[in-house]
């Protein structure tokens, strides 16, 4: 059975709740651990990461609460070497936040373009070289990287393995990877493929999401996701089971992402996210 201690709560759980309040809900439950979110809004913008509080701010009410953030989430298009300098200036300004909040990871997501153009060895050497820079820059302020694949047909980095060939060529020793239920759906990732080609060991994160629509798997998106729940057509108490009887020893993140979510209140979120963890404890 997981205890709370095993769980962490990403933003997208209660989206409509302001940062300090979105804190005091996660310390309610008696969990410890978070993950910020570059995209709260709904749009990518570093700058409201914090919902314009200061970091310092928001620093002292962690600590106060005993709350750990996990990631912030997240430096998308990793893999596009054009876009090197331009992602190596985002990750600057999410680590100057982290610093200060003692944030243990930045989470990498690779392209999302159904017209990209490269070939395979094209994206796969893009992804080594930024990867590359992302782990040094990361090792000089302390923190590592979390490299999340993307199931998504017109993603560039569709599955573990190949995101773990591009942590090891990149001898990128402070990165892991994200495991997410939903993208190792789209993906059509199976308990064979996790058996024969994952390294769990190499996983710092699992994402958790439902699914309880009846559309095909090539037309779910993001708002599709919902917080764990029965009538899954992706069988996330699958995938958890699957970890828990590999080596993985982390934590286990709720990343849904409906619209609906933002309409939640404090004690609505409180209400769901127990239920989430009852029913996961419950198989």
């Amino acid at each position: 059975m997981l205890t709370y201690n095993d769980f962490c709560i990403n933003r997208k759980s209660a989206p409509g709740l302001d940062l300090k309040d979105f804190i005091n809900m996660v310390a309610d439950l008696n969990i410890k651990y978070i993950e910020l979110r570059n995209d709260i809004t709904g749009k990518v913008d570093n700058s409201t990461i914090l919902d314009g509080y200061r970091p310092e701010e928001i620093k002292q009410l962690l600590d106060e609460k005993n709350i750990q953030v996990v990631d912030i989430n997240a430096q998308g298009n990793m893999d596009l070497a054009e876009n090197l300098e331009e992602n190596l200036q985002s990750l600057n300004e999410m680590i100057d936040i982290g610093k200060v909040l003692h944030v243990k990871n930045i989470l990498f997501c690779p392209v999302r373009d159904a017209n990209d153009k490269r070939t395979s060895v094209e994206r796969r050497q893009g992804a080594i070289n930024n990867m590359k820079a992302y782990s040094k820059l990361l090792k000089e302020n302390g923190m590592g990287g979390l490299l999340e694949p993307l199931g998504f047909m017109d993603s560039s980095l569709r599955t573990p393995w190949l995101a773990q060939d591009i942590i090891k060529a990149a001898k990128a020793d402070n990165f892991k990877l994200v495991a997410d239920n939903f993208h190792y759906y789209l993906a059509e990732v199976t308990k064979e493929d996790f058996e024969t080609k994952v390294d769990p060991n190499m996983v710092g994160l699992v994402h958790l999401s439902s699914v309880v629509n009846q559309k095909p798997r090539e037309e779910l998106g993001d708002a599709d996701r919902v917080l764990v729940t029965k009538n899954d057509i992706m069988k996330a108490l699958n995938h958890v089971k699957m970890f828990e009887e590999s080596t993985y020893n982390g934590l286990y993140s709720f990343e849904p992402f409906s619209p609906d979510l933002y309409k939640w209140d404090a004690e609505k979120a409180k209400k769901e996210i127990v239920r989430s963890i009852d029913l996961i404890n419950a198989q």
